[in-house]
This record gives structure tokens, C-alpha cells and sequence, in this order.
């Protein structure tokens, strides 16, 4: 038998092409691993935009003591785009996959469906926890009247400020604590305590709103992060976020704009 012709005769397969190379070739030791979650805990990157606001002439606060809307939303976003960047840069040069880091291959439209069932949940729970803190601890009501409320009593700002809490709330700060929560319990330490520590820090960025409220965000952020942990995708967590967020607007809006004028 004559063999086949050469076009006809079994060729081997390519082999798959392999992965590129880590942009970094130093292994992430614990150490690295902490720097990269203080690098992208909002702490650095806010004194970073809130100095370079300070230098073009945006004072954070206007004449009468009152938040200066324009410097909160500036440090909001540009807070929001230099975490987004340096999450991205520290994934990219370890050579690791933003899609597995962050939505682990789940369905994304279930994931979305998830985000938007838990906000009744986490609306009632919020409210629930902050009126338990005023009753048991009222020191912790150091705040009488939150600062970002007296921000929405223009619809302009209102809307604006809609925006924001969606874009540097529900999507950067859930991409920050996935990223953290993975570096951590990578690298660090066991994912209890990973949570602590990243739902303190995430409390404690918001004492400017009040202790009481600071306490209750940590619970918030303590839940989000759970949520993170069971099912290693941020796009409930960040569904449910932002909605919170937008929720939070809509009713500080309709409180301040009850006020008389200042």
C-alpha cells in the first residue's frame, strides 16, 4: 500500500502557546504583599489627591466649615482611578488574571441578580445596627448632622454625587477589598483575619461621617468581604454596593432638600 500523500498524512498538533512571564520576576513574599494592600488601602492615594487639590488652589473645606463639594468628588475619583491603576499593575506584574482575581468564572448576570436581591437585606440590617450603636453606645453619635448630607441639598450635586458613590464606592472599593482579601489570605495571613483587618481599615476611613457610622461600615465592609470570600467574585458585592450607595443619595437628598437653605 502506497503511503498517503503528504497533505493527507496526520500532523501533530501545536502545542499551546505559553503563558507570558510575569512582568515581575521576584516571588510575592508576605511583606510585598502587605506593601501592595497599604499602596492600594485609599489612605496614599487620597493624601496624594487631596495634596495635589491643595497645591491648584481646591481647599477641602469652604469658608463657613462646610465640605467643599468639588474637592470631595476630585478625591473620590481621582482616589478611584490610582487605586484602580495600581491593582491593576500589581496583578499584571505577578503575572496573575484580573477575571480569576475578581469574578472567578461565575455567571455574570446570576452574580448580578445576587447584588440586587441583598440590598433590601443590607438597607435593613445598615439601619437596624446603626440605631442598636445610638441606643446602647450614644457617644458614638459624635456626628449630629452627617457632613455629605448638607452636599445633596443641590439635585446638580445630588446627581453627581449618584455617580460617584457608584464608581469610587460600589466598583473601586470592591475591587480594592478583593484584591486585598486575596493578597492577604494568599500571603499573609488566614481569611478571618484578612477580613478584620480590612473591614476596620475600611470603618475607619469614615469617621469623618461619625463613629457610629464608622462602626456600622465596618460591618458593612465585613459583609461585603464574607461575601467576597465565599464566592471569590466582586460583582454582587459591587451590585449591592453601589445600590446601597445610590440608596444612601436618594435618601440623603430628600432629608436635606426638606431643609430650609443655610
Amino acid at each position: 500500500m502506497t503511503d498517503l500523500a503528504p497533505d493527507m498524512r496526520e500532523v501533530p498538533a501545536a502545542p499551546a502557546p505559553s503563558p507570558p512571564p510575569p512582568l515581575h520576576a521576584s516571588p510575592m513574599t508576605p511583606m510585598r504583599a502587605l506593601l501592595e494592600v497599604l499602596l492600594c488601602s485609599s489612605y496614599p492615594t487620597q493624601l496624594v489627591v487631596a495634596g495635589a487639590l491643595a497645591v491648584a488652589g481646591v481647599p477641602g473645606l469652604k469658608a463657613d466649615g462646610s465640605l467643599n463639594a468639588p474637592f470631595v468628588i476630585a478625591v473620590s475619583l481621582g482616589d478611584a482611578a490610582l487605586v484602580v491603576a495600581l491593582i491593576t499593575w500589581f496583578i499584571r506584574r505577578n503575572g496573575e488574571s484580573m477575571a480569576r482575581i475578581f469574578v472567578a468564572g461565575r455567571p455574570l448576570w446570576r452574580e448580578v441578580g445576587l447584588g440586587i436581591g441583598l440590598v433590601p437585606l443590607v438597607l435593613l440590617g445598615i439601619s437596624l445596627l446603626v440605631a442598636a450603636i445610638r441606643a446602647v453606645v450614644p457617644v458614638l453619635h459624635n456626628v449630629p448632622t452627617n457632613p455629605m448630607g448638607a452636599l445633596m441639598r443641590d439635585p446638580i450635586l445630588a446627581v453627581t454625587f449618584a455617580v460617584v458613590v457608584v464608581l469610587a464606592g460600589g466598583v473601586r472599593e470592591e475591587l480594592q477589598r478583593g484584591f486585598q482579601l486575596h493578597r492577604l489570605t494568599g500571603h499573609v495571613c488566614g481569611p478571618w483575619l484578612a477580613l478584620v483587618l480590612t473591614s476596620v481599615a475600611f470603618g475607619a476611613g469614615h469617621t469623618l461621617q461619625g463613629y457610629d457610622v464608622a462602626v456600622a461600615t465596618g460591618a458593612l465592609g465585613a459583609f461585603w468581604g464574607l461575601l467576597y470570600l465565599g464566592r471569590r467574585s466582586v460583582v454582587a458585592a459591587a451590585v449591592s454596593h453601589g445600590l446601597f450607595n445610590l440608596a444612601q443619595v436618594a435618601i440623603a437628598w430628600a432629608v436635606g432638600d426638606a431643609l430650609p437653605p443655610p
